[in-house]
């Protein structure tokens, strides 16, 4: 399958107007990269741009969107929704403004128990937007 054929609808439990990513753009075991494109009707645009509840909802939801790619397409078992466990580090350099495009990368650091460690970076272009580390759990999964 081609990355370009994934439809977010069946690899995140997010639907709209609750999602916060329109695309996967590559993945691998250890990188994932997602786009966005608030607009001013997305949930978090505010004054013109995407605040940082929405940035962090969109990092988690790239981290889903991995883990969802590996359950259906390598996997093949149901996609379970999870959640955020913890969020470290978070730095938020600027708030994208309404019909900017972002590009988030995932970085698989690691899994133990259903629990995954992943270092996240928002770009729009080339600037960074902002930088987490995330752990996300899906539950009663021993690995993702």
């Amino acid at each position: 399958m081609k990355i370009e054929d994934v439809k977010m609808g069946d690899i995140l439990p997010q639907q709209p107007p609750f999602r916060f990513v329109d695309r996967m753009t590559y993945f691998s075991e250890v990188e994932t990269f997602t786009a966005f494109t608030p607009t001013g009707a997305t949930w978090f645009v505010e004054d013109g741009l995407f605040q940082a509840e929405g940035l962090v909802e969109n990092m988690a939801q790239s981290c889903a969107a991995r883990i969802g790619y590996i359950c259906k397409y390598i996997k093949n078992i149901p996609v379970k929704p999870g959640y955020i466990g913890s969020i470290r580090n978070l730095v938020v350099e600027r708030l994208p403004r309404s019909g900017e495009t972002i590009s988030t990368q995932v970085i698989h650091r690691e899994e133990i128990f259903g629990i995954t460690l992943s270092d996240v970076v928002v770009r729009s272009g080339e600037e960074i937007l902002a930088t987490a580390t995330m752990k996300t759990a899906v539950p009663g999964e021993d690995q993702i």
